[in-house]
Order: C-alpha cells, then sequence, then structure tokens
C-alpha cells in the first residue's frame, strides 16, 4: 500500500539515501531541506521537494506533517568542524525546531522516526554502549558536546511527549554510518584522499574506535523498525558491531584503494581549536535491535570501503 512519508534533511546523506529507497517502493515523499544538492530525487514523480528550512516554519511543517502517514525527522547539522564554528546553529537545527515537529505529530497523531547519534553516550567507558546506559558528557565550556547535547534533549522530549498522548515514536542512534556521497566525515574524507593520493590526516591518537556501518545496512534496519509494532516507542542502536582504531581504518584505506597516500598526524587544537574532545570508543550494544526485528549489519569494511569509489 502506498504511503505518504515526510521527510526533513531530505537531501542530506541518510535522507536521500532513505527517500529513494521509499521512491523506488512506490511510495510519495516530500521533503524539506536547506539544501537541494541531491537532484536525483526530482527525477522521480512521486517526489515533491521544498527548499526551506525548518527552523521558523511551524506553518509550513504543520501542512507537511498534516498531510502526511509517516514524519522521518533527520535534519541536523552532524559535522564536528561545525559542532565548534557555530553551536547555537547546530542545537537551534537539532532541538529547537524538533520540538515543533513533535508537537505537531502529536497534536495530529503521526509517528515519527528520529535519528539520533551514538554521540549519546559520550564519555561512558562502559563498552558496548547498551540503549539504557548512562550519557557521560563533557563540560557545558566544551562546544564539541552541543550536538549530543541536542539530540538527547530531543529524546527526552520524545518520551515526556508519549506519556501524555498516544505519540508513536522510533528512536535511532546510528553508528558512523557512510557510503557514496558522504561528505564531511572521516571516510568521505580517507577515501578521497586516498583516491587522489594524498596524506591522510588523523587527528589525535590515532587509536579511538569507530564501528562503521555501511548506508544500505542502516536503510534496510530503518525500514523494519518504522514498520514493526513491537518497536513502538523504543530506542535502538543502529550499527556495525566492527571495531576499528582510526589509524587502522586510515591503513586499510590506503590497501584497499591501492594508494600511495602517506598518514599525517594533526592535533585536535590545531583542527578543531582548544574546546574539542574526542570519544576514545564508539561501539553499540546490538542485542536488543538483533532481538526486536533480527537485524545485522552484513556489509564488511572491505566491501563498503571500495563502494566508496562510485
Amino acid at each position: 500500500m502506498t504511503k505518504n512519508y515526510f521527510i526533513t534533511g531530505v537531501m542530506g546523506f541518510v535522507g536521500s539515501y532513505w527517500a529513494e529507497n521509499l521512491l523506488k517502493n512506490g511510495h510519495k515523499v516530500v521533503g524539506m531541506d536547506i539544501s537541494d544538492k541531491y537532484k536525483k530525487l526530482n527525477e522521480y514523480e512521486n517526489f515533491t521537494f521544498y527548499n526551506e528550512s525548518i527552523i521558523n516554519n511551524k506553518e509550513k511543517l504543520e501542512a507537511h506533517i498534516h498531510a502526511s502517514d509517516y514524519v522521518l525527522h533527520l535534519a541536523s547539522i552532524a559535522e564536528p568542524a561545525q559542532y565548534m564554528t557555530d553551536p547555537k546553529k547546530v542545537i537551534t537545527i537539532a532541538a529547537l525546531a524538533s520540538i515543533d515537529i513533535i508537537d505537531l505529530c502529536v497534536k495530529y497523531n503521526k509517528k515519527i522516526f528520529f535519528t539520533s547519534t551514538s554521540e549519546i553516550y559520550g564519555k561512558n567507558n562502559k563498552i558496548p554502549f547498551k540503549e539504557d546506559d548512562d550519557r557521560i558528557l563533557g563540560s557545558t565550556s566544551k562546544k564539541r558536546w552541543c550536538y549530543s547535547t541536542s539530540k538527547a534533549l530531543v529524546e527526552h522530549y520524545l518520551q515526556a511527549s508519549a506519556y501524555n498522548s498516544n505519540l508513536d515514536y522510533r528512536i535511532v542512534r546510528l553508528f558512523n554510518v557512510y557510503g557514496p556521497r558522504l561528505e564531511g566525515r572521516v571516510v568521505s574524507y580517507f577515501t578521497k584522499n586516498a583516491l587522489e593520493n594524498k596524506p591522510l590526516e588523523i587527528n589525535g591518537s590515532g587509536r579511538q574506535t569507530r564501528c562503521f556501518t555501511f548506508i544500505d545496512d542502516v536503510i534496510e534496519a530503518f525500514n523494519l523498525i518504522l514498520n514493526k509494532q513491537n518497536c513502538k516507542n523504543e530506542i535502538f542502536n543502529v550499527g556495525s558491531d566492527e571495531e576499528i582504531s582510526i589509524e587502522d581504518f586510515a591503513k586499510k584505506v590506503i590497501s584497499i584503494l591501492n594508494s600511495k597516500s602517506e598518514l599525517v598526524r594533526v592535533s585536535y587544537e590545531k583542527q578543531f581549536g582548544n574546546s574539542y574532545e574526542d570519544i576514545e570508543r564508539r561501539v553499540p550494544n546490538l542485542v536488543k535491535i538483533k532481538k526486536y526485528i533480527s537485524w545485522n549489519a552484513t556489509t564488511s569494511l572491505e566491501k563498503g570501503i571500495s563502494l566508496m569509489k562510485n
């Protein structure tokens, strides 16, 4: 059955992939974004695009949400460099605009899907992270934490809104999603420079670890979580459990792409300024998502990196 989806951040990396997946399956998608960079979506007759911000735009948001079956709220700024240069904008998009969207979903009884972040767990050293583990964030004087704090606020607001209404929400915490078209993140930076045989700059020690998750696996998880009734008002880690250090990841990129690039170390202070802190390990506990939807990321790093050439 054809459904109507409203997607915020539809031209972003994750948003554009999910929109295209839904469009290919015959659904109707209305998207809103301040960017219009992925123009291929406009080739679909069942796609309608509004090149507008979600900030201070409640009248337009209300019209789109009222007309939709599902609200997929993906809009945010997810580039660490911008956490440092424009934290107010990060907070405004990730948190304040989200409150209008959630209130409208309550008003019109719409199911909402919200993309949160693995950065929610902050400095917690209890690895792997479970969905109900504590958040241990850094000082408010450190601009780096504005993004995860904003996402945590939205999670709280969704749960609080559901206490006094019939709101149906789904929250996912993403672990380093990557794939073709990704921009502004370590995977895209490493692969681009490796293909051009340019140096790969490693921030900090290079010992910090991540679990990189290919976009196709993520979209599969999204569709399952959105459509399974047992996922109502639940939070899920969505990620691979293949942990790798940034230094080893850079070496793997060089090897897979047959690059002549060299590794160069750059301090956090030089790259981001004095108020930047990193998360040393970011690894998901996947027991819950496997139990609820029997999902597992299946794309290996080797295959995913090779696909970044496309």
